[in-house]
């Protein structure tokens, strides 16, 4: 068989992309939780037959890193003979599918004149997945069976035929099944649209000029990166960072540590160092641990070429079994979200030793809340979560951006406050930028923002996300360190409460009751006494400095 041309591959190249993109458009105009809609806790991936990635959608960067990595691991559970046409497939083991299980992968298998040829895959935040904590995120877990359903790549269609016992049974064991059944049924029209879209290129070109194409692509991406990775000075890059506590033993903190290796056109990650498995539920499993090294790597190296499979391969990641970056069964995982974070600041914090022209300051961490109540004697229950926005760290060479999500979220948006109030008995009643918390420097870190709640009925709760309390978000090369992100409760009255840490299941509040919640900024880079003038009459003029500055 004859090589493909290479307008050809191009061609097939970009339309697998549009294709992921595509899927990504179908997702959002029919989900029908906000935080998949609006924030877009999602990421979606066509594959090739062994679990490759071929093109993804836009999304946050740790997921799209995990579906070729869950597509292979039902392959290894099923085998190739496993598949048929049809199937639709649930997975969110989290140590084969490398997040927590409130993120559940729906996946199908693609065939071809009665070959596999691809899968098309995505895994979203679900409203709920019948654990201890409503919502997802336990706080406290110890061990994964106390935070809800688990999936093993199990076939909620199975050759095309629903199997209503299944789905039966996932609704009665959520608290919102609504919103679940309607997210699983635009997360199943997203997987199809992947599927249409990948067979109309197989009947255009033939299923294996796609092949050869795409192995054509992975060839030249790996090529590429490689070239990359050259350009990076040879040597072992460090860095560490004490985290604040595991949810269940809040006096002990733990260290995550990791060492860059480069040599000449290769990269290894290695999490040596990093303390063993945590008791609570703040672990993050391997799978997504790899995914988010990848993330980094291909942000710092080629940020604007559509990912694949080919990217990948000068990269490799390891870690010692049982650590907090590479948890084993039963360890729990629902919280994993504050170490993934930190997975990214240090390995950019390490690189920046070797590469600082392209390596910003640390981010502001997760922070947010889960609104919430459950009880129907109260009210209906509702369920919100905020992931609230703030500053990152500054560049070399400009401000850190404000009002971003976090870092490992790509560029997820906010949840517009017509959003909130019209569906949720809350009034936003403030959101404005923090201008506390950002790290000065050459180049300050971005603000973060304030969001202001008055609750509209009776016995609502609250549970925050944060972290990096304890050692703040890093500044470089002189940049000042970043501040802390905060809950206030009962904001204006003699009950007035602010919290820095993370508070569980706290409350009750009550029609007209005030929460404040403030996220910090972001580190800052370089020495504050090298600002551009220019640059500080900018915020003057802008009013983004405080009597204090």
């Amino acid at each position: 068989m004859s090589q493909v041309d290479p307008i050809t591959t191009q061609v097939i190249r970009n339309a697998l992309k549009a294709a992921a993109d595509e899927m990504m458009i179908s997702l959002i105009k029919t989900a029908h939780n906000p935080l998949i809609y609006e924030v877009q806790d999602f990421g979606l991936a066509l594959t090739n037959d062994r679990g490759e990635m071929l093109a993804e959608g836009s999304g946050l960067p740790g997921f799209m890193g995990c579906l070729g990595p869950t597509v292979q691991s039902g392959l290894r559970a099923l085998g190739r003979a496993g598949f048929r046409e049809g199937d639709i497939l649930l997975a969110n083991e989290p140590y084969e599918t490398g997040t927590h299980i409130s993120d559940t992968a729906v996946y199908m298998p693609i065939f071809f004149d009665g070959e596999l040829v691809a899968f098309s895959a995505l895994m979203a935040h679900w409203a709920d997945i019948g654990g201890k904590t409503p919502g997802g995120w336990c706080p406290d877990t110890t061990d994964i069976h106390q935070e809800g359903l688990i999936f093993f790549h199990d076939k909620l269609y199975e050759a095309g035929a629903l199997n209503q016992t299944f789905q039966r049974f996932i609704l009665n064991n959520v608290r919102f099944p609504e919103l679940v059944h309607g997210d699983l049924n635009a997360m199943i029209a997203a997987c199809r649209t992947g599927a249409k879209r990948y067979i109309a290129l197989c009947k255009r070109y033939g299923a294996g000029v796609l092949r050869q194409a795409m192995e054509r692509v992975f060839d030249q991406s790996e090529a590429l990166m490689r070239a990359k990775i050259s350009e990076i000075p040879d040597g072992a890059y460090s860095a560490s960072v004490m985290m604040d506590h595991d949810g269940v033993e809040l006096d002990k903190p733990y260290r995550l540590a990791v060492t860059v290796c480069v040599r000449g056109d290769e990269m290894h990650v290695d999490w040596t160092g990093t303390a063993s498995t945590v008791k609570g539920p703040t672990n993050h499993p391997f799978v997504g641990t790899e995914a988010l090294a990848q993330t980094v790597l291909k942000s710092l190296t080629m940020p604007f070429d559509p990912m694949n499979h080919g990217h990948l391969r000068p990269l490799t990641v390891a870690a010692p079994d049982n650590t907090a970056v590479s948890p084993l069964y039963p360890a729990a995982t629902d919280s994993y979200g504050y170490v993934g974070e930190m997975i990214i600041h240090l390995i950019v914090k390490a690189l920046a030793q070797a590469i600082p022209e392209r390596c910003p300051a640390c981010s502001y961490q997760m922070f947010g809340g889960a609104i919430y109540r459950m009880d129907p004697r109260h009210g209906e229950p509702f369920i919100y979560i905020d992931p609230l926005a703030g500053g990152a760290g500054a560049f070399p060479h400009a401000d850190g951006p404000s009002g971003l999500i976090f870092v490992g979220d790509g560029n997820a948006p906010n949840t517009p406050t017509e959003v909130i109030e019209g569906r949720y008995p809350l009034r936003v009643l403030r959101h404005t930028f923090n201008l506390k918390g950002a790290g000065k420097g050459k180049f300050r870190g971005g603000f973060g923002v304030t969001r202001e709640y008055q609750m509209l009925e009776d016995n609502i709760l609250i549970q925050t996300m944060n972290e990096n309390t304890i050692e703040t978000p890093w500044g470089l090369y002189g940049g000042e360190d970043a501040g802390v992100s905060q809950l206030t409760a009962w904001t204006g009255t003699e009950r007035e409460q602010t919290i820095r840490g993370r508070v569980y299941f706290y409350g009750p509040f009550n029609k007209g009751d005030i929460i404040t919640q403030s996220s910090a900024g972001g580190g800052g880079w370089g020495d504050p006494n090298e600002r551009d003038p220019a640059l500080i009459e900018y915020d003057r003029r802008n009013g983004l400095l405080t009597p204090e500055d």
